[in-house]
């Protein structure tokens, strides 16, 4: 009786363990940089594991889907997401020169369900600077760390 006992609590830990691997496959993404917006901090090429979330805080690095416009993108348009980093969010102050001034809210701070983003390499980047304050609900998810090259 012991082994049968054994063998069921293997399989059912088993279970557990895939289950929880399928959550975590579907909680992770990983990007690939695409232009040099983001340098130093990432490169064109570089691989990154993002968590998938809508919970941002400034400083953070996010991957967020492309806006539909607008013709003044110099990165690879072919790719869905870009990434960017969270320069405020909604109720903080609007970083200034973070948005063009007709974007910019009456009180100066950022309107809720809205973000500023921000390339690290500003003179190579297409950012809440040209494009205003970006959906919050655009946020893929949050960049955890830098993956090895393959």
């Amino acid at each position: 009786m012991t082994g049968r006992r054994n063998v069921w609590l293997s399989a059912a830990a088993l279970a557990v363990l895939a289950a929880y691997g399928a959550g975590a496959a579907r909680r992770l993404l990983v990007v690939t940089v695409h232009g040099p917006s983001m340098t130093p901090t990432h490169h064109h090429g570089d691989r990154l594991l993002v968590r998938r979330t809508r919970r941002v805080h400034r400083g953070q690095v996010v991957v967020v889907l492309r806006p539909r416009s607008p013709a003044v993108w110099r990165e690879d348009r072919h790719s869905p997401l870009i990434v960017k980093r969270v320069a405020a969010v909604p109720g903080e102050s609007v970083p200034p020169g973070s948005v063009p001034p007709s974007a910019e809210s009456r009180d100066g701070r950022v309107p809720p369900g809205l973000v500023v983003l921000l390339g690290d390499n500003t003179a190579a980047s297409v950012d809440s600077r040209q494009l205003g304050f970006f959906p919050h609900g655009d946020v893929i998810g949050v960049v955890t760390r830098s993956l090895p090259r393959p």
